[in-house]
């Protein structure tokens, strides 16, 4: 919700100008330390805007870029209806480049192709790499006619040398930003109609340096005095020096209720009437906040309804300061209250937020285990899994749910194994110790991750397996029974069962929440494509092979791994049919989300397809090094099941099979490269080739350079005529 503007603020039509110029960028940062008019600039800026502006106002918890990414996907949905919407069924769901929901994201705005601003309040305090990793993702792939505005006090973590150069970022720092003499002048004489002469308007704009805070500050203080010139000469020094003069001068002017109030409630951070009313114990927050915004105590809408409010920054910090040193009230206290409050509301994170701070992890992981299936469902997997690992031992052992849903996090967000077991020991020991708090839910979860991310011998997975089954259908709210079955099935299906393996797979996707629980609903109808199209019945595997990649598509998890066993299905039915190209595609895109840090038997099952694709297609020396991997990883497996016999099947075929004549294996393009590669085949050129990608045109050329090298070409015509006689240019698409 875009701010209120600032009452009494001066109009700086220099910088609006600047905003406003000619040369619109991409990236404008306003980049300056606190106190700046930096958000006040940018407000000022929206409210002149006949175009649709989303404001996103950055606070700590963005670190998580998740949550960042939700707040921009909704911000840009609310001003532009459908936009958004794609990207926040992405962000819904657990694990996952969050680049992917960017990209959704990107696409609902060329899709929408109208002008649109998204401003971004307080950058720096993004603080997470990943979440400055996906900002400068969004803002190199901006179509024409977005722009994207951050207020920050330092220069963030991305490449700010390329974007200069590539002409796609503006700046406002602090010189530009400090008051000139006729600000000041607009400020102090003609908004508050302070008495001051010409030459002590210039002492303060020389004593503060133009500096935006020092001059409100100053404004505050001296339109009571009597004599404001004199009041003038009575202070120099430094900005902090300044800031705490002055702000130790407003406190004091201020009655004693009004200055509790500031400092107490200095600790919310965001503001509104209810909340402070039961922060404080009192019933006229509403009226006080109001008066505090007429009279301009440092204090910043955050919508238009005057619903929300903060402190300025520079404010803020004193005001705590003030809390600290004069023991007004204990900040454990008023956070508790605070955490309460949002709870009783069901803001959940928000809750947490303040429970962290009054050291309360009893109440922090009373609500992660209350609220921990629909974190999970809004894809908030990585803020429950962080909040959860800075809880003491005992504590996980109480709530064993905790633990239970925390070895399932950290195996969906792809963590190491060593983090998995040693969730997987806690979770366990809280089995053991707290046998009456261990619910039937806890158990599925536990056995459904071991197969699925833990268990590396397939007997054993097997036994895992039907466990997560029995207890899975104790639970009644059939929480996890989908991807129980799902889990039995894939473990049925390497122990070599395939005939077991299928009707388990039937079972979970007839089952009437089937999809409702996308995650296990995708894993099994991908199990009955593999199933059928290793049996010979194509049709019917490529039938539940697109039918998986299209609910993929729709629920966000068209690039996470329970996905991937339906574009191996489809790569062997393919093969089986002769369209050995798009067989391929499929099979190299399943192996890609099959990869993990450390070897599985899944991954060797889709080297061994992908192996047994590149054979058919005659590649034999790419098939044979894709088959050497499988079976290095199928040696470190206590018990591969069938994966042996599977690649001693494709082995059999590669030591029969005609080699394709006059062509030399080649190294796999990257997904960057095929996109290139692709248009390579147009007339396009280079630089109208990274228009249509997103991409710069150094990384173009840099794209085709490698092909050319992979290729073993010295032209583009060469590199086509190549491609096409591999298959890398197949007119027909993927569904993936």
């Amino acid at each position: 919700m875009l701010p209120r503007a600032q009452p009494g603020a001066v109009r700086r039509a220099r910088l609006l100008s600047s905003l406003d110029g000619d040369n619109v960028t991409a990236l404008t940062l306003v980049d300056a330390p606190v106190g700046y008019g930096k958000t006040m600039l940018l407000r000022s800026w929206c409210t002149e805007q006949s175009g649709p502006v989303a404001w996103i106002t950055v606070d700590e918890a963005d670190a998580d870029p998740v949550r960042l990414w939700t707040y921009v996907a909704s911000a840009v949905d609310r001003v532009s209806e459908g936009v958004g919407r794609p990207a926040l069924m992405r962000l819904a769901v657990p694990g996952g480049a969050v680049e992917l929901a960017v990209d959704q994201l990107l696409n609902g705005l060329h899709s929408h192709a109208q002008p649109l601003a998204i401003v971004l309040d307080d950058l720096h305090l993004l603080g997470g790499e990943a979440s400055f990793r996906s900002f400068e993702h969004l803002v190199e792939r901006l179509p024409d006619g977005v722009r994207v505005l951050a207020a920050t006090r330092s220069d963030p973590p991305i490449r700010l040398a390329r974007l200069r150069a590539r002409r796609a970022l503006s700046e406002i720092r602090a010189r530009e930003l400090a008051f000139t003499l006729d600000e000041a002048r607009e400020l102090l004489v003609r908004h508050e109609r302070i008495d001051l002469a010409d030459e002590h308007v210039e002492l303060l704009v020389q004593r503060t340096e133009g500096w935006p805070a020092g001059l409100y500050l100053a404004a505050l203080w001296l339109r009571d005095l009597a004599d404001p010139g004199e009041g003038v000469r009575a202070f120099a020094g430094s900005h902090r020096q300044v800031a705490d003069y002055l702000a130790g001068e407003v406190l004091e002017s201020l009655g004693t209720e009004t200055k509790d109030f500031l400092v107490r409630t200095s600790v919310l951070g965001r503001l509104t009437p209810e909340l402070c009313d039961a922060v404080l114990d009192r019933e006229d927050s509403a009226a006080v906040l109001s008066e505090l915004k007429r009279s301009n105590v440092f204090i910043v809408a955050l919508d238009g309804r005057g619903e929300w409010y903060r402190y300025h920054h520079l404010f803020a910090q004193l005001l705590r300061l003030e809390l600290t040193e004069t023991g007004l009230a204990e900040p454990a206290a008023l956070h508790r209250r605070a955490a309460a409050w949002y709870r009783g509301r069901r803001l959940v994170e928000d809750a947490i937020e303040h429970a962290a701070a009054a050291g309360d992890e009893a109440t922090v992981a009373e609500m992660l285990a209350e609220h921990a299936v629909d974190l999970f469902r809004s894809g908030r997997v990585e803020m429950f899994l962080s909040r959860m690992k800075r809880l003491p031992l005992e504590i996980l052992i109480e709530q064993p749910s905790l633990p239970a849903f925390g070895v399932l996090a950290a195996g969906q967000l792809g963590r190491p194994a060593v983090e998995l077991q040693q969730l997987l020991s806690v979770a366990e020991r809280a089995r053991r110790e707290r046998p009456a708090s261990w619910a039937p839910l806890h158990e599925a979860i536990v056995e459904v991750t071991r197969v699925a991310f833990i268990e590396r011998d397939v007997g054993v997975a097997v036994e895992h397996a039907r466990r997560a089954v029995a207890a899975a259908q104790a639970d009644p709210e059939n929480t996890v029974a989908v991807a129980a079955l799902a889990s039995l099935s894939n473990a049925l299906f390497f122990a070599g069962d395939l005939a077991q393996a299928r009707s388990v797979a039937l079972e979970a996707v007839e089952r009437p929440e089937a999809p409702e629980r996308p995650v296990g609903y995708i894993a099994a109808l991908g199990l009955l494509a593999a199933i059928d199209a290793e049996e010979g019945r194509t049709a019917s595997a490529v039938g539940w092979a697109r039918h998986a990649i299209s609910c993929a598509h729709e629920t966000g998890q068209a690039d996470l791994w329970p996905v991937a066993l339906a574009h191996l299905g489809l790569a062997s039915a393919l093969a089986r049919t002769g369209d050995l190209a798009e067989a391929d595609r499929e099979a190299t895109r399943g192996e890609r989300l099959r990869r993990t840090p450390q070897p599985t038997g899944a991954h060797a099952h889709a080297l061994i397809v992908l192996a047994e694709v590149r054979a058919a297609r005659s590649l034999l020396t790419r098939a044979a090094g894709d088959l050497e991997r499988a079976q290095a990883m199928i040696a470190e497996l206590p018990d591969p099941g069938r994966l042996p016999a599977l690649a001693a099947t494709v082995e059999r075929l590669l030591a029969h099979a005609p080699a394709r004549p006059q062509q030399r294996p080649i190294e796999e393009p990257s997904e960057g490269e095929l996109a290139v590669l692709r248009y390579l085949a147009t007339d396009l050129s280079q630089r109208e080739i990274g228009a249509r990608l997103y991409v710069s045109l150094n990384t173009v050329k840099t794209h085709t350079r490698e092909l050319y090298r992979k290729l073993d070409v010295h032209s583009r015509s060469e590199a086509v005529t190549r491609a096409k006689t591999l298959g890398l240019l197949d007119s027909r698409k993927s569904p993936g």
